[in-house]
């Protein structure tokens, strides 16, 4: 049988084997450096069957603000309920007294010069004196509550169509608007008297109470010269 001898690598095959294992080298570990380095997705938590959804902060509201009157030259302006009667009208009430301490307190009851919810909005809404004629012991069956607002022409213009669509009685007096009503009933008598001038509302709501010319007395004490 033949004899086959070790085989020899000369130098240049190892050259080449040097450069392929070099290469070879070099792509495994840019393949290694790929796979570390390379974006992985990020995993989404599971939703909680429980959780709710956090509502959105709501948007602020606009700030609303009442209409102010602007006052004519030469309009009235009471400082105090104690400068819209004359001397003679106090003393005609007799034992009821002006705005008792207990009328300020928190939750006393206490009535504005109207009670249509509509007409109690604009009093409230605008700059007004609150004038009340009550027992100073407390809240009874008898008073009358006068509400001194000044108001736009245009709230002037509102107030004059509520109260004709509530159905008052309503003429021209006083260089003014007049509007009354009255009721009677088994317990006593209740009723309202407005009066609408200049830019001025005088809002009375009364019950089993009011000297005769109170309305009268109120607009000549306050156009007093006029």
């Amino acid at each position: 049988m033949p004899v086959h001898g070790t085989p020899t690598i000369t130098a240049g095959a190892q050259w080449v084997l040097l450069i392929l294992g070099g290469i070879v080298t070099v792509f495994v570990v840019l393949a290694a450096v790929w796979v570390v380095f390379s974006p992985r997705p990020v995993p989404t938590p599971a939703a909680d069957p429980d959780a709710r959804p956090v509502p959105a902060a709501p948007a602020a509201a606009a700030a609303v603000s009442a209409p102010t009157a602007v006052l004519e030259p030469g309009t009235p302006k009471p400082a105090a309920c104690e400068q819209i009667y004359s001397p003679t009208m106090v003393g005609a009430f007799g034992d009821l007294v002006l705005n008792p301490a207990w009328t300020t307190q928190p939750g006393a009851d206490v009535r504005d010069g109207a009670d249509d919810p509509e007409l109690r909005a604009i009093i409230n809404g605008s700059e007004h004196l609150s004038c009340r004629w009550v027992s100073p012991a407390g809240a009874s069956d008898s008073g009358v509550s006068t509400s001194v607002v000044w108001v736009t022409a245009e709230q002037t213009a509102g107030v004059e169509g509520r109260l004709r669509a509530l159905g008052m009685e309503c003429y021209e007096e006083l260089d003014g608007l007049r509007c009354i009503t009255e009721t009677t009933t088994d317990v006593g008598r209740y009723g309202q008297s407005h009066f609408l001038r200049g830019g001025i509302w005088l809002a009375t709501l009364w019950v089993n109470a009011g000297p005769d010319g109170y309305t009268h007395d109120m607009v000549n004490t306050i156009w007093a010269g006029a």
